[in-house]
């Protein structure tokens, strides 16, 4: 304590030995069961430390632990060795069943707007709530309403990888259409959009940026070392205007705002996939006007007609 007053820096010699050795041991048969030898192997081993303990004095801690609640059973392997463990302690995390229903009335309403890498967290963070709680219904029902209850999270995590590399790949992919096949591409980027995962990538296919849904992808059979961009790609500009305050405007990565009044906006974008273009554009409803080119303005108003015909045929 004189050493804390004299110069306000905690250090490991101002550390209570006693609680912190019983805290480790806690540590240690919280995660499964422990011998002597190697409770005292690891107290020899740790930085701070470096002493073993006698086999009475081990007795005296656990004996410390189950005064302070904590459930400590012992049992006896094949090679006769005793072994002890915590089957319960006061210390657990506990969730009442309308406590879970809040967590997941919660989760629904955010995961909406979540990034992919945060999704992936907050499903690694339920999973270990669940197994705290020993409770797997909880993890059970987050599932139900994950946007990854189809979806191999490791495969998932590869895919984060990729793209945040922009890593050539060769993905087996299966096509509602013409099913498993192989498709290779540059991953760019991944999405949710309405309520589901997409990879985004310059695919080698069709020569043109596209997208896949992610709950389709089998596996990465191929991570190429060196990308290379296919020079044949086609590529496109759009300009389409939108009347909204262009403080409300959010763009894409292959959008620029080339020209912007009080109500009005002028964006040129830049792609190779008409599909996704317009996609894009139809999001926005009637706040949106393409200006140009002359030939995608009109098969974006034939769209519009088809669309409009299925509401009014039969």
């Amino acid at each position: 304590m004189k050493e804390f007053i004299k110069n306000q820096k905690v250090t490991y010699n101002l550390m209570s030995f006693t609680g912190f050795k019983a805290l480790l041991i806690f540590s240690l048969l919280t995660e499964g069961p422990k011998s002597y030898e190697d409770i005292s192997q690891y107290l020899l081993n740790h930085p701070y430390l470096r002493e073993k303990i006698s086999i009475d004095t081990m007795r005296v801690y656990i004996n410390s632990l189950k005064r302070l609640g904590c459930e400590v059973k012992r049992i006896k392997g094949e090679d006769k060795i005793s072994r002890y463990f915590i089957t319960e302690h006061p210390f657990e995390l506990k969730l009442t069943p309308e406590q879970i229903q809040s967590v997941i009335k919660v989760y629904k309403s955010i995961v909406k707007n979540m990034g992919i890498k945060e999704i992936i967290s907050m499903v690694h963070l339920f999973e270990k709530i669940g197994n705290l709680i020993k409770n797997q219904e909880f993890v059970t029902e987050i599932k139900k309403f994950s946007m990854l209850k189809d979806i191999n999270i490791k495969l998932l995590e590869e895919l984060v990888e990729c793209c945040d590399k922009k890593e050539q790949i060769v993905i087996l992919y299966n096509s509602p259409n013409s099913g498993e096949k192989n498709v290779e591409l540059i991953a760019d980027k991944l999405e949710n959009s309405n309520g589901k995962i997409y990879l985004y990538g310059t695919g080698f296919e069709y020569m043109q940026y596209g997208s896949f849904l992610v709950s389709r992808i089998v596996k990465i059979n191929e991570i190429k070392l060196n990308s290379i961009i296919p020079s044949n790609i086609q590529s496109f500009k759009i300009i389409y205007e939108l009347k909204c305050n262009p403080n409300n405007v959010k763009l894409n990565e292959n959008e620029k705002i080339i020209e912007k009044n009080n109500d009005k906006t002028i964006i040129e974008i830049n792609t190779s996939n008409k599909f996704l273009a317009k996609q894009r554009l139809l999001e926005y409803g009637p706040v949106c006007k393409i200006l140009e080119p002359e030939d995608f303005k009109k098969e974006f108003v034939n769209l519009l007609k088809d669309m409009k015909a299925g509401y009014y045929c039969g």
